[in-house]
C-alpha cells in the first residue's frame, strides 16, 4: 500500500509543479551579452578613456552653437530676439498644433474611457475666440518644477487600459528660474499657454510669477550663478515659508547668488556659512513675481559655472541618472529620453532641442545620416565608429553612446521598455529607466534589431575630435 501511495504522490507531482503557481521561466545568461553589474557604473567606462578630461568644446564655441540652436529651431525662443509682440494669429497656430482632440480611445483610472464629454471640456478650456495680441509686458519664471501640458487639465489619460506610465496629455516641465512669455489664459483662469525657451505648452497658472520681459530676462542672466550638476538636489528645508522649503531644482538648472549678505544675518532663520544664498522665484498672491533669498546647502552636486565639455564629464554626469524611472514628458520627478540627454548637456553648457524628432533632424550639430536604402554592413561600419557623447536616434527614442567594446557601442538611456538578443534569442529585458545596454544587442522582437531602425545620429562634440 505504501509503494502504491508514493507512486501516485510522485506521477501527481510530476504533472503539478510546470503549472504551479508563480513558476518562472529559467533566467536568461545576461553575462553572455556582457550584461554585467560593473557596466551600470561610471568607474567602468571612465577607466577605458584614455584623455577624459580633454576639452573639447571651449565657451566660445559652446554660446555660438546655442546662439544658432535658439534662432534656427522653431520650437525654441531666444528672448534676446523674442518680438516685442505676439499677434493672436500666432499663438492660435501654436495652440491648436498642441492641443488637438485626441482621435483614438484614452483612458483613465485603469480602465474607464475618457469621454466625448470630458474631451469637449478640454476643447472648450481653450478659449480659442478670446485669443489676444500678447507682448513683452506679460513674461512669468516658474516658481518650482512644474508640468507643461497638452491640454488645460490635469486629468490624467493613456492610450490603453492599465496603464500608468506615459499620460499622453503631459509633454515637459519647466524648472524653477526658467523664463517664460505667456501667450494665453484658458477659460476657466487656472492654466497658462507658456512659450519656454524649448517648448510651448500648457502650465497651472500658480506656479508662474509674473512680471515683465525685462526684468525676468536680467534675473535669468544675472552673475555670478550657481549652477546645479547632480541629478537633482533641494533647497534646504524651511519650516513655515512651503514654497522654497526643499524645492527641488534639477541638473542644468541655475539661480543666480547673493555676494553681498553678511554672515551675521541668517536666511530663513538659518546662518550662511555652510550653504549658499540663492534668489529664488515665487509667486504672490497677486499672481506677481518675488524674489526671495533661500539656501542651497555647500554640500550639494552645484558648481560656479556649466562643467566643461568633455568626454569624463559626460560620462559623469550621465551616471547621476542611473536607475531613476523613466518619466515621460518629465513626469514622476523624473524624465524621458530626450530630456535625460538635455539635461546631460546642459549640465555642460550646450542646449538641445526637448524631443527626440526636433534633436535628430537639427543641423545644428554634425548629422550622420542613417537611410532606409543602408544595409546592415554599412549601418554597423558607421556604428563602429560612433564616440563617447554621440546620439543614436531610433524612432521615438535616443541613447548615448559612453563606449565601445568587442561587442560594439554601449549606451546609457532612460527608456521604458528594452529587448536582448543573446545566444538563446531574444528577451524582454524590462527597464523603464535608465540602464546601460550593448546597442548592436538591443531589439523589439525576434528579428527586430535596432540596428535597422536607427534613423540618425547627432555627433555634438567636434568631428575633428
Amino acid at each position: 500500500m505504501m509503494l502504491m501511495l508514493r507512486s501516485i504522490l510522485a506521477a501527481s507531482l510530476m504533472v503539478i509543479t510546470p503549472l504551479a503557481p508563480g513558476y518562472e521561466p529559467p533566467e536568461p545568461d545576461w553575462n553572455s551579452g556582457g550584461i554585467s553589474a560593473e557596466k551600470q557604473s561610471s568607474a567602468y567606462w571612465l577607466q577605458r578613456i584614455p584623455d577624459p578630461d580633454t576639452v573639447l568644446l571651449q565657451n566660445a564655441a559652446i554660446e555660438e552653437s546655442n546662439r544658432h540652436l535658439l534662432a534656427s529651431e522653431s520650437g525654441m525662443a531666444d528672448w534676446q530676439v523674442w518680438p516685442k509682440q505676439v499677434s493672436r494669429d500666432v499663438i492660435r497656430q501654436k495652440i491648436e498644433a498642441l492641443s488637438k482632440r485626441p482621435q483614438a480611445p484614452l483612458f483613465k483610472n485603469a480602465n474607464l474611457t475618457v469621454s466625448a464629454e470630458e474631451i469637449d471640456a478640454w476643447m472648450a478650456n481653450l478659449d480659442l475666440d478670446n485669443i489676444m495680441d500678447a507682448d513683452d509686458r506679460l513674461f512669468g519664471m516658474a516658481v518650482k518644477r512644474s508640468p507643461l501640458r497638452r491640454f488645460p487639465s490635469e486629468q490624467r489619460a493613456f492610450d490603453r487600459k492599465g496603464g500608468i506610465d506615459i499620460d499622453r496629455l503631459q509633454e515637459s516641465a519647466i524648472f524653477p528660474g526658467t523664463p517664460v512669455a505667456v501667450l494665453h489664459e484658458s477659460k476657466d483662469r487656472q492654466w497658462l499657454f507658456v512659450q519656454s525657451e524649448n517648448y510651448a505648452a500648457w502650465v497651472k497658472a500658480d506656479t508662474v510669477g509674473l512680471a515683465s520681459r525685462q526684468f525676468v530676462v536680467a534675473h535669468a542672466a544675472r552673475q555670478p550663478r550657481r549652477w546645479v550638476t547632480g541629478s537633482q538636489i533641494r533647497t534646504v528645508f524651511h519650516p513655515y515659508a512651503k514654497e522654497v522649503s526643499e524645492q527641488v531644482l534639477d541638473m542644468g538648472s541655475s539661480l543666480p547668488v547673493r555676494t553681498d549678505w553678511p554672515l551675521s544675518k541668517p536666511v530663513n532663520g538659518q546662518g550662511s556659512l555652510g550653504a549658499w544664498i540663492v534668489d529664488y522665484p515665487l509667486r504672490l498672491d497677486n499672481g506677481r513675481l518675488h524674489i526671495k533669498p533661500v539656501l542651497i546647502p555647500r554640500s550639494a552636486d552645484t558648481s560656479d559655472a556649466p562643467l566643461p565639455a568633455t568626454r569624463g564629464n559626460l560620462i559623469r554626469q550621465s551616471f547621476k541618472f542611473i536607475g531613476e524611472r523613466y518619466g515621460w514628458g518629465h513626469d514622476y520627478n523624473g524624465r524621458d529620453c530626450s530630456g535625460f540627454v538635455s539635461e546631460v548637456y546642459r549640465s555642460l553648457g550646450i542646449l538641445l532641442p526637448r524631443n527626440t524628432g526636433e534633436q535628430q533632424r537639427t543641423t545644428n550639430f554634425h548629422r550622420i545620416a542613417f537611410t532606409p536604402q543602408m544595409s546592415q554592413t554599412q549601418r554597423l561600419a558607421q556604428l563602429r565608429q560612433l564616440r563617447i557623447g554621440d546620439l543614436v536616434y531610433i524612432p521615438g527614442h535616443v541613447m548615448m553612446v559612453i563606449g565601445q567594446d568587442s561587442q560594439g557601442p554601449w549606451v546609457i538611456h532612460d527608456s521604458q521598455n528594452s529587448g536582448i538578443v543573446l545566444a538563446s534569442g531574444f528577451h524582454a529585458l524590462p527597464t523603464n529607466g535608465v540602464a546601460v545596454t550593448p546597442l548592436l544587442a538591443m531589439a523589439f522582437g525576434p528579428g527586430k534589431p535596432y540596428l535597422d531602425a536607427i534613423s540618425a545620429v547627432q555627433r555634438i562634440f567636434p568631428e575633428s575630435r
